[in-house]
């Protein structure tokens, strides 16, 4: 991976979607996880600004390009932020029912055909490439909920980075030790010090 942090098209940093390398999530979750991670919701830099910046994106993670109509990009971020909803209430036990209303929503148009691969049944989106995209997602969270890896993927509570919770208690609240973590305990130990003064 490159030391130097990729940027979006108003040239704001974007950290690389996989960081942390310790926090990454087992297979398709992964994807889901980066998807979630195309934006930095601390100072609003976004790689889907537009369909360029999506395929871009898609080209990094090793996928087809999409060529996404506006209407088409406006689906892509909805089913994104509800899934960034969907983490949030995996970090935080808060429920947000509407949350996977507007992943439905998001993912309507969305057809799956059974296909075999390895000699197993799975569900093979189908549909525009978009729909193949999104319904890529959907199948993984899908895929993670029946293996009880999806309340593991968590969003940062303080910069709502997404995150793999590898913690036997599932009890990680931090995208990493060495930003926000450690960022939380020094704020903490320096209220404790004026507390004690």
């Amino acid at each position: 991976m490159s030391g130097r942090h990729p940027r979006d098209e108003l040239d704001r940093v974007l950290p690389h979607a996989s960081w942390p390398d310790d926090r990454q999530a087992p297979g398709e979750l992964e994807f889901v996880r980066r998807f979630c991670n195309s934006i930095n919701r601390e100072n609003g830099a976004e790689r889907f600004i537009t369909s360029a910046g999506l395929d871009r994106w898609l080209a990094s993670e090793g996928a087809a390009p999409v060529h996404a109509s506006r209407s088409a990009l406006a689906r892509v971020v909805a089913a994104r932020e509800a899934l960034h909803r969907l983490v949030v209430v995996n970090a935080t036990g808060t429920g947000d029912p509407a949350a996977w209303d507007a992943l439905a929503a998001a993912a309507g148009d969305v057809s799956f055909q059974v296909a075999v691969h390895d000699d197993e049944l799975m569900l093979q989106p189908g549909g525009s490439p978009v729909d193949v995209l999104i319904g890529r997602v959907v199948a993984a969270v899908l895929a993670a909920r029946d293996d009880d890896s999806w309340a593991r993927l968590k969003a940062c509570r303080n910069c709502h980075w997404v995150v793999f919770d590898p913690s036997r208690n599932r009890s990680s609240r931090w995208c990493s030790m060495t930003a926000c973590g450690g960022r939380h305990n020094a704020r903490e130990y320096r209220r404790r010090q004026r507390s004690a003064n």
